[in-house]
């Protein structure tokens, strides 16, 4: 059980970790001489779009993982960010399909902590 200050800390770690998605999906930067570039605004739009949906344990779970990291989770969805639209493969419904590639390094972790 998480005592007030550690929920505090989830809290404050989890909305810092949004506001920085939410900084990375808008900064961005899509080339507009690129064959997806449509696609790929459309993407990022759907994917700031649907943010909101995304469920908040979900948002914890990464962002614990992103600190755990030292920042390299948000480094590695920055770069899978500049994809968005390259593709089948590359293509996500919301941004809820967007962060599920990233629920198997969530279930890792917490196998981990829990051994």
């Amino acid at each position: 059980m998480m005592t007030d200050i550690e929920v505090r800390q989830q809290v404050e770690r989890a909305d810092c970790f949004i506001e920085q998605l939410r900084d990375a999906i808008t900064a961005t930067v899509v080339d507009p001489a690129s064959l997806c570039a449509d696609a790929q605004r459309r993407g990022l739009s759907l994917i700031a779009d649907t943010l909101d949906a995304v469920p908040y344990v979900t948002m914890c779970n990464l962002s614990n993982l992103n600190a755990a990291m030292r920042g390299g989770l948000m480094e590695l969805i920055e770069v899978r960010l500049k994809c968005v639209g390259g593709g089948p493969t590359l293509d996500h419904a919301d941004a809820a399909a967007f962060l599920a590639a990233f629920q198997p390094m969530i279930d890792m972790a917490l196998r981990r902590r829990l051994n």
